[in-house]
């Protein structure tokens, strides 16, 4: 597919060293074949209009400067509708000149929708999973750079105005939203804002950043895809996967199933010339405070980093060869969200049939410093991918007794197995308190349990975590969220003492005190 653009000048960069004889050509903004955000924002329309049924757009959050809406959209069969559908979540352009992943974004939204009924094989996807995909994640910082101008090729983080003038000015300003995740924070001195990888005045201090984190715990997929493009050419065409543990010196629990199925991503993708991805595949370290180090340390969920092509810009055919043959490449993830091997099912209450957040805790790919991996909010619905074989499987929720057992699962397609909790009698009137407050957290609360709020009404809602000062010390979450009670899950990492909760919704603030404990 392609669209019409408004007319540009042919661009290119020359990107980093070893890029000088690339043959890209210097311009003043990228070329017209790759997609602007207004252009995304005109397709979103356009499908809207064409695939009512199949296509769903959504606001996640706004960004910092220009308050713009971060689209996401979902593409299934009753798009409108959270079905218990295993998930897969491919999102661009967190970095503002990475923009190769936005078009390999905007080709399988196409595909996945002009083809639907048309062929089984994309019709399959449709019907049974909903995919997500959010084209542009770092919106103010893409318009700089289609703006064009000095450095447009350059600018990478966020529009934040680190030096306080009211001008956006390269590369003091702006923060890296890949750095600005709350993983390691302490440890990453990358404190310079006039660096290219400054992590932030403080974790979340984005909103970009936070939508997505937001997002994620919301909707609990199988897969997340995060793309990027290289800012130095060998590290180009290239997957990592979670991840590798330098420090004690081995991978994370689940490497012997994340690390095959990325080594066939790689394999079902082609590069910008020929071939499949030369550079191959890579276990990421969790060293940084980076979105595929903070999502699997906190939720267990399979996560890949793809670095598009061997440099961020390219012109002519190639900005639209690279986004067919990467967009070809990724619907493996949604083929193997179709097909498993694993374990899926549901939780609920064993009184009441509601859906219940609850951890799926299973022995042999246990590590009680990865995770918890936890049932989605709206149906309980599960989805955990696993090899063949037997595993000791344990569910726990709040208010409920747990429940236990051994799964046997097979080597091919999803194995099923339901949880109904049974309600803890002793926790009843803690729930029916409920009803009336607004703003509460587990006893005694510490990493892998929740701080809980309740709304009455639709509204933007902030949560914060703030010091016995008043120092913001992270952000819990950010976005638009309907009425009734929502559970945010305390993150590793954050010191035990005395704290307070600020919950801001609608023009209203309540405060709590809360004591974490180790």
């Amino acid at each position: 597919m392609r669209r019409n653009s408004a007319a540009g000048i042919l661009a290119g960069a020359l990107l980093a060293i070893g890029l000088a004889a690339s043959g890209v050509p210097a311009g003043a903004q990228p070329d017209p074949r790759y997609y602007d955000y207004d252009e995304v924002l005109a397709l979103f329309d356009t499908w809207a209009a064409d695939y009512p049924d199949i296509f769903h757009r959504e606001v996640i959050g706004y960004t910092l400067i220009e308050e713009e809406p971060i689209w996401a959209c979902k593409i299934s069969d009753n798009a409108a509708v959270h079905e218990p559908e295993a998930r897969v979540f491919l999102h661009a352009a967190q970095h503002a000149n990475e923009a190769n992943g936005t078009n390999a974004i905007v080709f399988m939204i196409d595909r996945m929708l002009s083809r639907y009924g048309q062929q089984s094989y994309y019709t399959n996807m449709v019907d049974n999973l909903e995919t997500w995909f959010v084209p542009v994640v770092n919106v103010d910082g893409h318009r700089m750079v289609f703006a064009g101008g000095p450095n447009w090729d350059w600018w990478r983080k966020t529009k934040r105005d680190n030096d306080h003038n009211d001008q956006y000015t390269f590369p003091e300003d702006g923060v890296d939203a890949n750095r600005n995740w709350d993983y390691r924070w302490a440890e990453y001195d990358s404190t310079d804002y006039w660096s290219s990888r400054y992590k932030g005045p403080y974790p979340f201090s984005e909103p970009e950043v936070v939508a997505v984190r937001d997002f994620i715990l919301r909707e609990r997929p199988v897969f997340v895809l995060d793309m990027h493009s290289p800012d130095v050419p060998s590290i180009g065409n290239k997957i990592w996967w979670p991840w590798y543990e330098r420090d004690e010196g081995h991978y994370g629990p689940d490497d012997d199933i994340y690390r095959p199925i990325c080594i066939n991503l790689g394999n079902r993708t082609e590069t910008e010339t020929n071939g499949v991805y030369y550079n191959g595949n890579g276990a990421a370290y969790n060293e940084v405070p980076k979105e595929q180090c903070w999502i699997y340390a906190n939720t267990q969920i399979c996560i890949y980093l793809m670095e598009i092509s061997r440099q961020f810009w390219w012109t002519g055919a190639t900005v639209d060869t690279i986004a067919h043959r990467v967009g070809r490449g990724c619907f493996y993830l949604l083929e193997r969200a179709q097909a498993g091997p694993g374990l899926r099912g549901t939780t609920t209450d064993a009184v009441t049939g509601a859906p219940l957040e609850a951890e799926i805790r299973i022995a042999q790919v246990y590590d009680p410093e990865i995770g918890p991996f936890m049932s989605e909010q709206f149906h309980g619905a599960y989805y955990r991918l696993l090899n063949n074989g037997s595993y000791n499987v344990s569910v726990f929720a709040e208010d409920h007794d747990p429940a236990y057992a051994n799964v046997y699962v097979s080597a091919s397609g999803w194995t099923v197995r339901d949880f109904q909790l049974q309600p803890d009698p002793a926790a009843a009137p803690e729930r029916d308190l409920a009803h009336t407050r607004l703003l509460w957290a587990d006893t005694p609360l510490r990493p892998g349990r929740a701080v809980h709020f309740r709304l009455e009404r639709p509204a933007r809602v902030s949560l914060d975590l703030l010091d016995v000062s008043g120092r913001r010390v992270t952000s819990l979450l950010r976005g638009d969220y309907g009425a009734g009670v929502r559970s945010v899950p305390l993150r590793r990492g954050i010191d035990a003492g005395s704290y307070l909760l600020l919950l801001r919704s609608g023009g209203r603030q309540v405060s709590n005190k809360v004591v974490i404990v180790d």
